[in-house]
């Protein structure tokens, strides 16, 4: 291209596209590509311009075209390799950015493309290595190192990935984005005050990055000054009404101050925004079945197997979940269902009774797959025809399959009335372990106070042994532990292996604690899987509950929905339990005419 019009030409071409006139410079490029069908820029420039207008195929057609004509030109390459990334075609971007940085050795952007190519392709080693490469190539090049933080970050290495975000701010002071990725990274390291720090220079000088108004909402939410997150939320979805993430949090902190309709339509806008956001739907499935909206709540619900933390659960047990599921209205008559338990220990032992009417509404025969610690108090339930234990026992072979927490949807459940089985539906053994001394004017008393480390909540579920102190000193009350796995510790931890009598040790599986509980009197549990087992097996249970609790515990009420025998104790205000306990030692005084006093 010696002739200057063609020069001119060109750069007019160009000047069209700086100054986003798309239209006005492919039709200038068309022009001199007519003029210089040989000269390969304006092709690769009409190619990038149809990226950005997201015709893909035809800025595919002249990206080839100019490789055709200079298959040496790096940057064509990489080019190509950015179209195909975005097509989602990884294998074959991962190819093109390789011949560019054949052709081009030295240029870090490609390695840097290459790694958000193998990240987006799902293989995080390689892409820390391409990211590594391109800080090798350019020791400046901050955004590489930044990268590699995220990657950390998502795989919950975040101590690491904090290490390395300073390293990004040390190569680079101004590139302020990394305050933000810093701060969520504190957040999670429970450095909240740290956090907002790093967060509000993020905003000083990025006054306009959503992302930071985001990160910073989900720190006050974590120190629970919801008001203050609802405030950042919004402000983060004022600067971007397309941040899906954003509504999810807001809808978060709304439910937490109890607000459920605001947080309902927070949790439908970001999925509008985001059709596959698989904990926007969990979430608005729980604040569905908090205000007893079955029918919208069970649908949302089987969104649960699309979230993180249950991949690990389908991969293990791929037998099961490859195998067909049984949907609404199928005809399974004399087939083999097989209905395997998911989750924590109190949701099976709170949905086993919808066997009944899965039973009696498709005569099959009926295998329950559970954990171990559960067969043998399922065993004795007469509409299960044969119970096998999930870890150490190989799954019979079956005709159907369908999840235990599926199971409401599946019958249709619309109402709290349509729950089977509220009074007693689990058995205690016939022969136990364990037999405790009867004493007349002694009350047997069951405590709980911690709950699963791994299940949701869990910091709002527990309370400390030392609320319970009226009950263990007084001479009364014989008061029998509960609680396994480490938190039992806390008897000694707190000096009170004088007052709790500590059986645990024999409390090997579920049916054995059922034993030890049909003996007593009352149970006092946090919300965990005992105050399940209590309910289930009609006992009176008194279970202290968070001021926003699980869903299954509804909004507000002394009663339960699930269990005739539980007694509702909530706090008025959060975190705060020693209201809860005042209530619970007045009704001990009631009940059991005693004097308690805290």
């Amino acid at each position: 291209m010696n002739e200057p019009q063609n020069k001119e030409l060109y750069f007019k071409g160009v000047k069209e596209y700086q100054n986003n006139n798309f239209d006005k410079a492919i039709e200038i490029f068309e022009e001199l590509i007519k003029i210089a069908p040989n000269f390969s820029d304006p092709y690769a420039n009409i190619a990038v311009i149809k990226k950005i207008q997201k015709d893909y195929k035809s800025s595919f057609e002249y990206l080839n075209k100019a490789l055709k004509i200079n298959p040496k030109n790096a940057q064509y390459h990489g080019n190509m390799g950015n179209l195909l990334r975005e097509a989602k075609d990884y294998s074959k971007s991962i190819k093109a950015y390789l011949n560019a940085i054949k052709l081009n050795p030295k240029d870090a952007q490609n390695y840097n493309n290459l790694g958000i190519t193998f990240e987006q392709a799902g293989d995080n080693n390689k892409a820390i290595n391409a990211y590594k490469q391109a800080v090798k190539v350019d020791g400046t090049f901050a955004k590489a190192v930044n990268n590699i933080g995220v990657i950390l970050y998502k795989q919950k290495k975040y101590q690491e990935s904090a290490d390395i975000f300073s390293i990004a701010l040390k190569t680079d002071p101004t590139y302020y984005e990394v305050h933000s990725n810093k701060g969520a990274c504190l957040n999670k390291l429970k450095l909240y005050d740290e956090a907002i720090d790093e967060l509000n220079l993020a905003i000083k000088h990025k006054p306009k990055h959503s992302g930071a108004y985001t990160n910073i909402g989900n720190v006050y939410y974590k120190i629970h000054d919801y008001k203050k997150a609802i405030k950042m939320h919004e402000k983060s979805i004022s600067l971007d009404p397309n941040g899906s993430n954003a509504y999810s949090n807001l809808a978060n902190a709304f439910k937490q101050l109890g607000y459920t309709d605001k947080a309902i339509k927070s949790y439908q806008k970001a999925i509008e925004l985001e059709p596959n956001f698989e904990n926007a739907h969990f979430d608005l499935a729980t604040t569905y079945l908090m205000k007893e909206d079955f029918l919208n709540g069970w649908k949302e619900y089987e969104w649960r197997y699309q979230k993180e933390e249950m991949r690990s659960h389908i991969v293990k047990y791929k037998d099961i979940f490859t195998s067909p599921i049984l949907r609404l209205g199928m005809n399974i008559e004399n087939k083999i269902l097989l209905v395997h338990s998911e989750q924590g220990y109190g949701d099976s032992i709170q949905f086993v009774r919808f066997i009944s009417l899965v039973k009696e509404q498709y005569k099959c025969k009926i295998i329950l797959s559970a954990r171990d610690e559960l067969v043998s108090l399922f065993k004795g339930l007469d509409y299960i025809d044969e119970v096998v234990a999930r870890e150490s026992e190989d799954t019979p072979k079956f005709d159907y399959q369908v999840a235990m927490l599926s199971l409401p949807y599946l019958l249709e459940m619309k109402e709290s009335k349509d729950i089977p089985l509220k009074g007693q539906y689990l058995f205690a053994p016939k022969d136990g372990n364990i037999n405790i001394k009867k004493e007349k004017g002694i009350i047997n008393i069951g405590i709980n106070w911690s709950a699963s480390v791994t299940g949701e909540s869990y910091e709002g579920k527990v309370f400390e042994l030392e609320y319970l102190k009226p009950l263990l000193k007084n001479k009364r009350i014989n008061v029998y532990s509960l609680q396994v796995g480490p938190e039992s510790q806390d008897i000694q931890k707190y000096g009170f292996e004088n007052d709790i009598i500590d059986l645990t040790d024999q409390l090997t599986d579920f049916s054995q604690t059922a034993y030890l509980i049909d003996q007593l009197d009352l149970v006092i549990s946090s919300d965990t899987s005992v105050a399940h087992l209590a309910g289930a097996m009609d006992k009176k249970v008194w279970i202290p509950l968070q001021k926003v609790p699980d869903w299954r515990w509804l909004k507000k009420g002394e009663t339960s929905i699930w269990y005739k025998s539980a007694k509702l104790f909530r706090q008025k205000t959060a975190r705060q339990w020693d209201g809860v306990f005042q209530s619970i030692l007045a009704k001990m005084n009631k009940e059991y005419k005693l004097k308690l006093k805290k």
